[in-house]
């Protein structure tokens, strides 16, 4: 299995922006018509919608995330990313935090201007995942 650096350092500078409190940075890493499936939510559409996404999720909650590589390859000027993750959704008003683990892939696009940037952005639930390795905050139940 191929661990491409280049296409693993595009979800690196996600991870630091989502769990940095940087939400400009986290927008600007998507294309303009990405697509982004996240566990328990409706598929989001387009840059705009998902700046509205991960804005309220700024707001709302502080974040911890992890993620295994498992794949990472590009041919030509698309690419991917496929692994393990596991995230901490910890709401700010104290409520419990909500922990998510499962399988990722994102797919990644190379713009006009030579940048990579994530086109397809999938995260879904996957009972093949140890929720305790690594791991944030409470154990979720189930």
């Amino acid at each position: 299995m191929s661990l491409d650096p280049e296409m693993t350092a595009v979800v690196d500078h996600w991870i630091a922006a989502y769990q940095g409190d940087d939400p400009e940075a986290a927008i600007d890493l998507y294309t303009d018509e990405a697509a982004i499936a996240v566990q328990g939510r409706a598929t989001v559409n387009g840059r705009a919608a998902i700046a509205e996404l991960l804005h309220a999720s700024f707001v709302r909650y502080d974040r911890s995330v992890s993620v295994r590589y498992d794949r990472a390859e590009q041919s030509g000027d698309m690419g991917y990313v496929y692994g393990r993750s596991w995230i901490t959704l910890a709401p700010r008003d104290g409520s419990p935090p909500e922990n998510l683990r499962g399988r990722f892939a994102v797919v990644l696009r190379r713009g006009t201007d030579g940048r990579w940037r994530i086109a397809i952005d999938i995260d879904q639930p996957s009972l093949d995942v140890d929720p305790s390795t690594p791991h944030f905050g409470a154990v979720a139940e189930g």
